[in-house]
């Protein structure tokens, strides 16, 4: 079977999803200091500047790896939040996605937190880290909203926002710890979203 010929956009697409897995391996083996432009270009297979045909920094490629990975985070939490018809149920369906994404991959986790120190260590890069993490939290909070109106209207002593600060924070330290050992409780995540929402 002949492959059809890819138009510009569709080479230039490709080529960028390339240097952003290239990327994203490169990071998780050598750390983001550890980590060249020159690695990442020649592990996908392309110059240093087809490289810079695409992005300006390496920090631009790992705050768009971070980007891309809260976003579909972001999305699957609320594809989760849109089946459900009470906050208790949504909470009872989060540990399936705690799972899910403990199980995935240890990438993720190393990546932001690679990203964290470096991002302490420069102000205008925390304030893009800061910007990305509050629009997750705005788009999670937003559904979460529609949902409590689904429950006929339902009060809860925490916000939305504060709802989908607690599920992401809790969510991320134990992702983090779940990795050091095998005697990581299991059911936690669960469990302490019962304790710490309101759940009617």
């Amino acid at each position: 079977m002949v492959r059809q010929r890819l138009t510009q956009e569709e080479r230039k697409k490709e080529t960028r999803n390339l240097l952003i897995n290239s990327a994203i391996d490169a990071f998780s083996k050598f750390g983001f200091q550890g980590t060249s432009v020159d690695k990442i270009a020649e592990q996908a297979g392309f110059s240093k500047g087809a490289f810079y045909a695409h992005f300006t920094s390496k920090e631009e490629i790992f705050l768009k790896i971070l980007e891309l990975q809260m976003r579909k985070h972001a999305s699957s939490i609320q594809v989760e939040i849109s089946r459900q018809e009470s906050l208790s149920g949504l909470i009872n369906q989060m540990e399936n996605i705690f799972l899910a994404v403990k199980n995935e991959s240890k990438t993720i986790s190393m990546l932001n937190i690679e990203f964290l120190l470096y991002s302490m260590r420069d102000d205008s890069v925390l304030a893009k880290w800061r910007d990305l993490i509050k629009k997750t939290v705005r788009d999670i909070s937003d559904t979460i909203d529609e949902l409590l109106v689904r429950e006929n209207n339902a009060s809860s002593s925490l916000s939305a926002e504060e709802i989908a600060w607690t599920i992401l924070s809790l969510e991320n330290g134990l992702t983090i710890f779940s990795h050091i050992g095998e005697d990581f409780p299991k059911g936690l995540y669960g469990k302490a979203l019962r304790q710490l929402l309101p759940n009617n």
